[in-house]
Parts: structure tokens; sequence; C-alpha cells
């Protein structure tokens, strides 16, 4: 590995010594014993000089530590110690002096004094740029620029001629080292290289750049591809040949590359038209947290496109799109596609509900049961088992449920086992509450899955288990239906290790961050 040692840090030790030392050097010429007197008395003071270095060194001064370090590396007044100069060095670093933050990262390129870590390497050189040091971005861009090209230093070159680091941004000043880096098999060079490409509208070398790292095996370099080759930009279209690349990404669990395959699917472009596979990666993306995949799939669960129809659904992930920007489109809707249907029954019902409107709400899910469909009966139930209505029938409640269940409804077999756990309609049973609301999770249902979850929590009807509410919870979290309260749980078991799992904070917070809130009030707002 090259050197990259500072011709700055070496031409300070020069301007260390006293200028008298310079001075005598300088002298007129005399006899022999006044030379050798001098050279004595010269040598006396460098070494006095270098005492002087030392001191302040081991006093905290940081251009002093940076000097001492430097005779550690290249063997100057002292023994060679790579070990050594790695230890001044990183003394004066954690004071912030430019040119020790660099050396110490020459240290971390080579491993010399230390284990070898080029990560490392390339954040102290960029932190010792950015702060200034133009010597270093000199030698770098040097190296990057000679034959063959080194990946390391074309890459930091590269990054600082792109970010604005040391130098001000330009993005054509980067592509040289760039394409160095995509030409030596850096794959994700080749992507950036794409994507700079596509944005320019220069489609056909974009193609050139996301292929090669497509095959390379960049997941988003395949879908980017996929595209192309979709839409015939850059490239011949060939749909099926883009679909397939869609896929690769797809597989890989690519968020957005899901969502397209699913409107593949959902078109039929490029693949044989399938609903119920559409809806497949709708679901895999909308629980990533894609609104587009979140939206479409509301769609088809409002419509009972490739998937059973389910209001209750359809409203939840239109409100979860809703909160990730697709609130207008939503709102777009109303009056296109919503008005005067059983869907806008059925939200108008909700918001009574919410609001205590108990007939005004009975009414509307009325009509969405004469409509045929489920929900209808479903939320006629949960007003009649309202414990603030005066009006409530808790047989009539649970009669509707069991036919809903009749009809294969999740929701109806959660709200059953509610009443059976309280005994509200029916007689008090844990067992049977247990059973519906197993099986409702079962069925994929997210409200039961984390209620089973917290059952098992608790011991609540079932032998306690952290291992089993776990597992519940994870099956709501890949779903992105993992509710806050259960999410608290949930990380409660990472952050403390329960149920077998391996305690890890990161995973704990994670959790905590993609936890699914209602925020259904803010679609109802709109109608």
């Amino acid at each position: 590995m090259r050197k990259l040692i500072f011709t700055l840090a070496l031409a300070a030790m020069t301007a260390m010594i006293p200028a008298e030392i310079i001075a005598k050097k300088q002298a007129p010429k005399r006899t022999a014993p006044k030379k050798e007197a001098v050279a004595k008395r010269t040598e006396a003071q460098v070494r006095d000089s270098l005492k002087t270095i030392k001191a302040a060194a081991d006093a905290g001064d940081a251009k002093s530590q940076n000097e001492v370090g430097m005779w550690y590396y290249v063997g100057r007044h002292v023994d060679k110690d790579y070990k050594q100069a790695a230890q001044w060095w990183a003394r004066a670093a954690e004071q912030n002096y430019t040119q020790a933050i660099g050396n110490l990262g020459l240290c971390y390129q080579t491993g010399n004094g230390v284990k070898k870590d080029t990560e490392r390497a390339a954040k102290l050189y960029t932190r010792s740029v950015k702060d200034g040091n133009k010597a270093l971005f000199a030698q770098l861009e040097k190296l990057a620029t000679e034959k063959p090209a080194n990946v390391f230093e074309n890459a930091l070159v590269a990054k600082f001629y792109r970010e604005g680091i040391g130098t001000k941004e330009d993005i054509n000043k980067a592509l040289p080292f760039m394409k160095n880096l995509a030409n030596a098999g850096d794959v994700q060079a080749q992507f950036d290289l794409g994507r700079i490409f596509l944005q320019d509208k220069q489609d056909a070398k974009a193609a050139q750049w996301f292929k090669k790292a497509a095959d390379n095996g960049n997941i988003n370099a395949a879908f980017f591809y996929g595209q192309l080759l979709m839409e015939g930009k850059g490239v011949p279209m060939d749909k099926k040949e883009g679909f397939n690349y869609a896929l690769r990404a797809a597989e890989k669990d690519q968020p957005v590359a899901m969502y397209y395959v699913g409107n593949c699917y959902m078109k039929g472009e490029g693949v044989v038209c399938n609903a119920a596979q559409a809806v497949k990666w709708y679901k895999e993306s909308a629980a990533k947290g894609n609104p587009n995949a979140q939206f479409e799939l509301a769609n088809a669960y409002r419509l009972g496109n490739g998937i059973e129809r389910s209001y209750d659904q359809a409203l939840n992930w239109y409100a979860a799109a809703a909160t990730r920007g697709k609130l207008n489109a939503f709102k777009k809707m109303i009056p296109d596609s919503l008005a005067n249907t059983p869907f806008m029954n059925y939200m108008k019902g909700v918001k009574y509900y919410q609001n205590n409107d108990f007939k005004a709400a009975l009414n509307e899910f009325k009509a969405v049961e004469k409509a045929k469909i489920t929900d209808g009966k479903v939320m006629q139930a949960v007003v009649l088992l309202n414990k603030d209505y005066e009006k409530q029938n808790f047989k009539k409640g649970v009669k509707l449920l069991s036919k809903a269940i009749e009809e294969g409804d999740a929701q109806a077999l959660f709200y059953l086992g509610g009443c059976y756990e309280v005994g509200k309609g029916v007689a008090k049973d844990m067992d049977l509450a247990v059973r519906y609301v197993k099986q409702a999770a079962e069925m994929g249902y997210g409200p039961a899955e984390c209620y089973l979850g917290d059952m098992y929590y608790e011991g609540r009807g079932v032998p306690q288990s952290y291992k089993d509410a776990a597992e519940w919870y994870a099956a709501a979290d890949e779903q992105g239906l993992l509710n806050p309260a259960a999410a608290k749980r949930y990380a409660a078991c990472y952050q403390q290790g329960l149920g077998g799992l391996t305690a890890n904070k990161d995973k704990a917070a994670e959790i905590l961050k993609h936890a699914s809130r209602n925020t259904i009030g803010n679609l109802l707002k709109l109608i």
C-alpha cells in the first residue's frame, strides 16, 4: 500500500529547529577546530530541540504529538515503531489535529501499528480532508489517477467531489474516478453511474451500467434495468425480460420492486395477469412501509380483487398510506370512486360510531350489509355490544358475529373471542376466547395476532410464554400490523432477551420505530 505521509508534517520537523541553528549553518568558514566545535554545539542544540518537542508532546501539545508520531513512523531520531506512531497520532487526533487525523488513517489503511481497517481509514481521511487537509486530498487524487486504478483512493476522491468534501461539489470531476471504480468491478459505483446517467436523461448509458451492476448482484440496479426494459428506454423494449429483472429485486425484499411487480401482475405486463399474485406482492411491500403498495392493497381489499373483500382492512391500509403522503390521492377518490358506494356507507358508519352516534352508525352499517358485504354485520354487532349504546343487544350482536364467521370473516372471530373472554352476550369461557382469537390470528388478522401475543405475554387464558408472545408479535410485525402497545412488549422481549431471543437493543428500537398507528380519523375528516 502506498504511504501517504504528508510533506507538511515532514516540513514541520525542520521548522521547529531554532533559528539560531540555521544561522550557524550559514556562518563563514572557520579553522578546523572551530568547525568541530560548532558542529558539536549544533548537535547539542538539535538534541535539546528534540527534547523540547518530546516534552511538549508529553504535556499534550497536539502539534508535537503529531511530530513525534512521525519520528516513530519513519524511524527518524528514534527506532521505527509503527505502534508508537499510531498511539501518538491517536492522541493528537483526539484533539482534532488535522494532520494527525490523516496520519492515523494511514495506519488503519496499511495496518501499520493497528489492526487494518480500511473503513475506519476512509472515515479518518474524510474527516481530515473535511477539516482542510488539502495536501492529503492532493495525494489521494494523484494516487487515484495512477494505473492500475486503486479502488480505495478512487472511492474516496469520487466521494469528495460528489459530496463537496474539501472542494466544491462537482459531479463531472467525480465521474472519472467513479468510472475507474466501476471498470475495476465495484458494483456500487456501477449502480451509482447508472443513476447519474439516468438523471441526466442518458438512458442508454444508464442501462449499460445498471445491467452490469444487476448482473453482479445489485438488486436496486436490477429493478432500474427492469424498468428500462419494460419501457424501452435506452434499450429495446422487452417486457418479459424487464419483469424478470424487477422480480429479482422483489425477491430480495426491495420494497419498490415488490410494488412494481405487484402492478405487473395486476395489469398483466410482462407476465400473465394474476390479481392474487399482485396482492401478495402489495402485501410484502406494504408491510415494509411503501405507501403506493399500501394504497393499492387498500383498493384490493375494498374491491375484493385478488383477496377476500374487507372494508376493515381497506380502511386501515388507506389510513397507513395517507400518513406517508397519499392523503390527497384518497381525497380525490371520494367524489370519483367512493361516493354513493357501500364503502362510503361503511366510512360514515365508523365516523358516527366514533362520535357515539350509534343510531346513525347502525343505519349506515345496515346499508353495507344490504350490499351483501360482511363488514356490515360485524360493525352492527360492534354497535350492539357497546355498553354505551342505550339499546344495546348482546344476544343479537353475538348472532351477527356468528353469521359473519360463517362467511369466513376474521374480524368477527376476533370480536367473538373478546365476547367469550368477558362473558358479553355469552357465558364466559376462556378456552373458547383463545380458540376464536387464535383462529383469527392464524388467518393473518393483525389485531388478533397482537392480542394473542398479549395473552401469551401475560399468561391470560394460556400458559405464560414470552416465546409464543414474541412469535405472534413477529407475525403482526412482518405484515406491518404491529400496534404500539404490542410493539412495546415485543421490544421488551429483545431488550431483555425474553423468550429465547438474543438481547438486541437496536432491534428493539427498530420495532418501536415502525409500529403501526391508527390514523383512520384523518380520513374520516374528509367525508
